[in-house]
């Protein structure tokens, strides 16, 4: 075999990528477009009112659950949590954690979505193991990268909220997770 008649690995890649996000926008367009198309989005303070479109937002996920706990509890967290009482001071750091849990919610979504539907429109017929197993790699550093965010911005966070306010956020996460259990169980 001629080493110029080997793909490009490059545009292997590209195309495998391309795949995925035409499945994603696909699958996943209506809601996603009420979304905003996700992202490095960051959520709003929780103190002011909704807009039209969190509102939108919310429906669809209204209609599918989340099955993800992150997910579940970006989108709890997204509603306002007016007990926490945040202070100025906190509210940006609060809105970089919400958006970064978002964030991970949306890979964690996307992946379980893959596997439900065992990722049969975003692999190559010429090479559907090695494309498959690229579009893998690249979510996955993509996850990584939201996962690390994450990271960063709730330690900023946890570092400037009080007691209080850290039981608050702990059992807000505990009763999202009781409740996606329960979800799960029916």
């Amino acid at each position: 075999m001629n080493p110029a008649d080997l793909p490009d690995p490059c545009a292997t890649r590209r195309r495998a990528t391309l795949a995925a996000m035409f499945g994603l926008a696909a699958v996943a367009g209506p809601a996603l477009a009420q979304m905003g198309g996700g992202g490095h989005r960051h959520a709003q303070a929780p103190d002011t009112a909704p807009d039209k479109d969190a509102k939108d937002a919310r429906d669809t996920h209204d209609a599918a659950p989340p099955r993800d706990l992150v997910s579940a509890l970006a989108m709890r967290l997204r509603e306002g949590v007016p007990d926490l009482a945040l202070t100025p001071l906190q509210q940006n750091a609060w809105r970089d954690f919400v958006g970064s849990l978002a964030e991970v919610g949306q890979h964690n979504e996307r992946r379980l979505q893959r596997i439900f539907s065992h990722s049969a429109g975003t692999v190559s017929a010429a090479a559907p193991l090695k494309t498959y197993i690229a579009a893998e790699v690249d979510e996955g550093e993509d996850r990584q990268e939201a996962l690390s965010e994450l990271k960063v911005n709730f330690d900023k966070l946890d570092s400037l909220i009080d007691a209080r306010q850290r039981d608050i956020l702990t059992n807000l996460f505990l009763a999202t997770r009781v409740e996606l259990q329960a979800n799960g169980a029916r």
